[in-house]
Formats: C-alpha cells, sequence, structure tokens
C-alpha cells in the first residue's frame, strides 16, 4: 500500500514539474551582447529614389544597444530649410522589456538559421529595410525591399507572411518610450564645395574650427564632391553650437576667406560609430 501510495503521489506531482519546466523554458533569457556601444538591434532604410545627400544624412530609424539604450530619431517639424542636423532622442529599456522585444523578434522568425526570403515587390526606386540582430548567439542581417509596399503579381504565401511578420515586427518597436536629447560626442561632417548661389532660407555661417573646408576629409564614393571628416572632443561641442544657428541649406566660409563658400552635412555619430569609415562599412 505504502508503494503504491508513493507512485499516486509522484504522478501527482509530475504534471505540475513539467507544466513549471515548460514555463520556465519558455521564457528563458535571450542572450544577447551588455556593453553600451554593442548593437543588439538596429532597423535602418536607405536607397530608393532620393538625392545622395539624403542618403549622406539618413539615421537609422531604432537602434538598441546592450545596456538597453535605445537612440530613435527626434521630432522634425516639417518646415523648409530643415535643421542643420538631425534630432535624436535617447531613452532606456529594463532587461524585462529587452527580452520581450527579443522574444517577438524570435516570433517573427528574424532569429531563425538562415537566410529569408522576402520575395520581390514590383515597384521601383523604394528603400531597402534593414534589420541587424545580435541575440541568442547569432548576428544576422535581413533585408526587404520596398516593405510595406504593393504592385506587381501577388507573392507567394511564405514570401508574403515573412514581409507581415517583418512589418508587425517594426511597427510594435518602443519608439515613444520618453526620453532625453543625445548629444553626440563626435559628428561626420560632408564638405562640398558651393557654387556661391544661395538656396531660400539659407543663412551665412563661418566655420568655427581651425581644419580647412577646403582640404579637410577624405572623398566619398557618393557620386558628389563630397569629403568625410569625423570630428570629436572639444570640436564637436563648438561645431554643433554652430549648426544650432545654421540649417540645411546654410553656406559655410572660413574666416580668412569668406569668400569662397561650402555645403555642409553633419551627421551625429551613434555609440557604436567612431567615424566616417564606420558609416561607409
Amino acid at each position: 500500500m505504502r508503494i503504491l501510495l508513493t507512485s499516486v503521489l509522484l504522478l501527482a506531482v509530475l504534471p505540475s514539474v513539467a507544466a513549471a519546466t515548460s514555463a520556465r523554458s519558455r521564457h528563458a533569457a535571450i542572450g544577447h551582447p551588455t556593453a553600451p556601444a554593442k548593437i543588439v538591434l538596429r532597423i535602418s532604410s536607405g536607397g530608393g529614389f532620393v538625392t545622395p545627400q539624403t542618403n549622406l544624412r539618413a539615421l537609422p530609424s531604432f537602434t538598441l544597444y546592450g545596456d538597453g539604450t535605445v537612440i530613435v530619431p527626434g521630432v522634425i517639424t516639417q518646415m523648409y530649410p530643415g535643421p542643420a542636423i538631425y534630432p535624436l532622442v535617447r531613452s532606456k529599456l529594463r532587461e524585462s522589456q529587452v527580452q520581450a522585444l527579443l522574444r517577438r523578434a524570435a516570433r517573427a522568425g528574424l532569429l531563425v538559421r538562415g537566410p529569408i526570403d522576402y520575395g520581390t515587390v514590383g515597384v521601383s526606386d523604394m528603400p531597402t529595410t534593414t534589420v541587424l540582430l545580435n541575440a541568442a548567439g547569432r548576428h544576422v542581417k535581413r533585408q526587404a525591399y520596398a516593405l510595406g509596399a504593393t504592385g506587381g503579381s501577388p507573392l507567394p504565401a511564405r514570401q508574403a507572411q515573412a514581409r507581415k511578420a517583418l512589418t508587425r515586427f517594426i511597427a510594435g518597436l518602443p519608439r515613444g518610450v520618453s526620453g532625453a536629447r543625445y548629444v553626440p560626442r563626435a559628428l561626420a561632417v560632408y564638405v562640398a564645395p558651393s557654387d556661391g548661389r544661395a538656396q531660400p532660407g539659407a543663412s551665412a555661417v563661418v566655420w568655427p574650427l581651425r581644419r580647412d573646408l577646403a582640404t579637410a576629409g577624405k572623398r566619398v564614393p557618393s557620386g558628389l564632391n563630397y569629403r568625410c571628416m569625423s570630428v570629436g572632443g572639444a570640436d564637436a561641442k563648438s561645431l554643433l553650437a554652430a549648426l544650432h544657428n545654421a540649417n540645411e541649406v546654410s553656406l559655410w566660409s572660413m574666416r580668412p576667406s569668406p569668400a569662397r563658400s561650402y555645403q555642409l552635412i553633419a551627421r551625429p555619430l551613434l555609440p557604436d560609430e567612431r567615424n566616417c569609415a564606420s558609416l561607409a562599412a
């Protein structure tokens, strides 16, 4: 009788142990980098029918770092000319929120091994959405052309479902979290000679640094006459102050030769970005 009773008790306990083990496995932590400058997730979009200057100025729409820091673009008023440098907002997610986000990524299929076929939409001149994800021991890159666009023949069900899952995942990212303005420690500055003709709303701004706008930086492979130089430290603070008094079509000049002007595109560098070369990688 004692043996029978023990067996009955054991059979009663086993289902609850199995359920608890299953619950723990469903919510097991997904490993990811924890360093503040290591990317866990980045969403960006580029290419399409836009000017080369637009691509030089482009910023990721969402970046999550290992310590939970999230950096997203700030609000820009729809006025012309726009700001000389685009604002960014920094906020912080708790580890539980990071885990919830990574579980959503897994459900969207982003952490599967091997490539994901998002198909090709029959439209032209649209941007490509790129997802970088570093979690669960995998460093993956997913790309979908013309995400959200429709056109041409219907996609096969598997491709359509993959695009839908990616669209839903991006739409559910915590963009609305409150945060503070991100002040970059360094900037990438693209410089090109101006033809001297000022666009409507252009202001004249004096270049605050010692580096010569005529020679500083290295040529970028954009098809334009732009060079890129990295600006950090005290120079970055001085330049940010000057950018505050400029706009996107301002003409910049050196103090010794005010008659010669230049066009500038100032792009804030994110924590994982060190210089101009890191943007081209």
